[in-house]
């Protein structure tokens, strides 16, 4: 009727009890930040996931890169925004010279 304990079968009891301990602490630490970004932002809605990739994070049509020009406030020439970066360096290191 007892149970023989054997070092195997404390040692599996052990790893249980840790193994629940800490999946119960990060339970437990998730749902507490969860109810504080809640009372924080409680009007916050989640981002829009699109598998196909189409969409962006809210859930429209994303723009190409090339389709945004973006005027240089230095030298006034429209620069595609995704060249804005290495124009700006470029243009303001003109004065330098």
């Amino acid at each position: 009727m007892t149970a023989s304990l054997t070092t195997d079968s404390v040692a599996d009891s052990i790893y249980q009890n840790i193994l629940t301990s800490i999946i119960q602490d990060i339970i437990s630490r998730q749902t507490v930040k969860r109810k504080l970004l809640k009372l924080q932002f409680p009007d916050a809605k989640p981002y829009y996931a699109d598998p196909s990739g189409t969409l962006d994070i809210h859930g429209k049509a994303k723009q190409a890169d090339s389709a945004v020009y973006i005027e240089c406030n230095v030298c006034g020439r429209e620069v595609s925004g995704n060249r804005f970066a290495a124009h700006l360096v470029r243009c303001l290191s003109r004065g330098r010279r």
